[in-house]
């Protein structure tokens, strides 16, 4: 497929390469193209790229390789390969070895993970989503300041048991209802902290989510999202000094199934205080206070995306790769509409506080894309890099696929509000094939502003963001360890030679450079040993590029 610009397809030329045994180059004409066009290829159908000849003048060729499918599945989609390529493939450049990597989730990535796992669980299953309706006659009857409620509150990171908590309604406003717990920690939020952040969340943090996302539930029938401030939130990352990661909050959709056992029965989500719950984990107030409303923005699409799947459509939750894309895109949009004036003052800009995180996420998945997924498993202990990347697709269709920018309200409410999910989702909303998709958002996170080249196609760059100018100022002051993470493996004699494994939405990114004058060269992607492509099962794909 021809995404821009042109491609010749001219005759084969009679000084090939030798590619690995039962991939035939000689059939395949060479892929020529303008400078600032792509070509998005099919690898199960053509393993082979030829590259012409360079001509009076060196040229540069992005080529990416990538596994596509978008199925989430428990392990994954992988596919180990061989990338091998040059004019007689005598030579070989050291690269990163293929193979899984040891990652260990961070404790509290994992938890959210296992309770959107947890939640595919319960919405597959027709008796769980049973819910008595609520008339449109009932007036809603918020809880009033002072009356107590118990919850119950995950015990474990698992969320096999639950514990108790007993807490007292402080801040009642026009959407949220803020519980406090009657055991916390001395030298915690005030009530002067706690009205501030109920104000933010009626006159903020509400409209911006509903707004981009659709409406929540109000099976309780009061009128008001639910707030659970409590240290049995704290106690489930107990080693917190030690290990630098904390579950700072969290929504499970158990709540919004009052059939089940532990459910609370209504719209309910959960956060930390500040204080000393355990003594391996100790919470600052500024801490705490920080990381409210950003936990409050993006555990309130989760509360919306379950209503809007699996309450009022009985269907299954949201895939865990874009739930959480959707909601770190949640957290984006409060750096970009709360006014500076309200948010901390550590930071000088709501969008430090909202978006700094997912920008560190991006830098983390963008130094290695082979490595991690897009797709992730539903077995995922959950990674930042997978978050990193989870938010930048979504950020990248929000940039090509919504009239209204850079908000793109439009294409996230037509994303929840439907009954599909994942991949599928995606390519209904965008009218896109999703694997067509993905290969240009990768071809993207390395083309974004790079400087010099002009596209031939705005879907070769963000629009809302001038990644390679942000990343390098954030570098020149010290938050980044290089100027732009993404470094492909480049080549100036266009002999090459890599071994690794595909991963669900992502890939290999390599520079094909040919000095001036430099002959043909061919690339083929194989299983490990050559001799067949890439199973079809991955929908592998070979995305081109001519840089310059």
């Amino acid at each position: 497929m021809i995404c821009a610009g042109t491609l010749a397809l001219a005759a084969c030329g009679s000084s090939e390469p030798n590619p690995p045994s039962g991939v035939d180059c000689s059939a395949v004409a060479p892929t020529t193209l303008a400078v600032g066009a792509f070509t998005v290829l099919d690898a199960s159908q053509t393993a082979c790229v030829r590259i012409p000849a360079a001509g009076a003048q060196e040229t540069e060729h992005l080529y990416v390789a990538l596994a596509t499918e978008g199925r989430e599945t428990t392990s994954g989609i992988t596919a180990p390969y061989d990338l091998k390529g040059g004019n007689g493939l005598t030579a070989s450049i050291a690269a990163p070895g293929g193979g899984f990597l040891d990652r260990v989730p961070p404790a509290a990535e994992s938890f959210h993970d296992r309770l959107r796992a947890r939640e595919r669980s319960l919405s597959e299953h027709p008796a769980a989503t049973a819910h008595p309706r609520i008339s449109a006659l009932v007036v809603p009857t918020p809880p009033v300041i002072g009356s107590k409620r118990t919850f119950d509150v995950c015990a474990t990171t698992t969320c096999d048991s639950f514990v108790q908590s007993q807490a007292t309604a402080k801040v009642v406003g026009q959407r949220v209802a803020i519980f406090l717990d009657d055991s916390v920690p001395s030298g915690g939020y005030t009530q002067a902290d706690l009205d501030q952040v109920g104000a933010l969340f009626d006159s903020h943090l509400y409209p911006i989510d509903t707004t981009a996302f659709g409406r929540e539930s109000d099976l309780d029938s009061n009128g008001v999202v639910i707030v659970l401030l409590s240290q049995r939130v704290n106690e489930l990352s107990p080693n917190c000094n030690s290990t630098n990661s904390v579950i700072l909050g969290y929504f499970f959709g158990l709540d919004l199934l009052p059939t089940q056992t532990h459910s609370n029965d209504g719209e309910v989500f959960y956060g930390v205080v500040p204080g000393s719950a355990t003594p391996g984990c100790t919470l600052s107030k500024t801490f705490a206070e920080e990381n409210l409303p950003p936990v409050f923005i993006h555990e309130f699409q989760h509360m919306i995306s379950f209503n809007q799947h699996v309450v009022i459509r009985q269907q299954q939750s949201e895939d865990v790769w874009l739930n959480e894309g959707l909601s770190h895109f949640a957290e984006e949009l409060g750096g970009r509409q709360i006014p500076d004036n309200l948010c901390q003052p550590a930071f000088a800009t709501c969008g430090s506080q909202f978006i700094g995180d997912n920008l560190n996420d991006a830098f983390m998945y963008l130094e290695d894309p082979e490595a991690n997924f897009l797709i992730e498993p539903s077995s995922s202990g959950g990674t930042l890099e997978e978050r990193g990347a989870n938010w930048l697709f979504v950020r990248w269709l929000a940039d090509h696929f919504a009239a209204s920018q850079p908000l793109g309200t439009e294409l996230t409410r037509a994303l929840v509000q439907t009954s599909l999910v994942g991949s599928a989702n995606v390519a209904a909303v965008t009218g896109e094939d999703f694997s067509t998709l993905v290969s240009e958002w990768q071809m993207a996170n390395y083309l974004d502003n790079l400087p010099g080249f002009t596209p031939a196609s705005d879907r070769l760059q963000y629009s809302s963001f001038d990644f390679h100018g942000l990343f390098l100022a954030n570098f020149q002051n010290g938050a980044f360890s290089k100027p732009y993470p993404l470094t492909p493996d480049s080549t100036r004699t266009g002999n090459y030679s890599h071994s690794g494994v595909l991963r669900g939405g992502s890939g290999k990114f390599l520079r094909i450079i040919q000095p001036a004058g430099a002959a043909e060269a061919s690339f083929v992607l194989s299983v490990p040993g050559g001799g067949t492509p890439v199973s079809s099962s991955v929908k592998p794909r070979i995305a081109i590029v001519r840089v310059r």
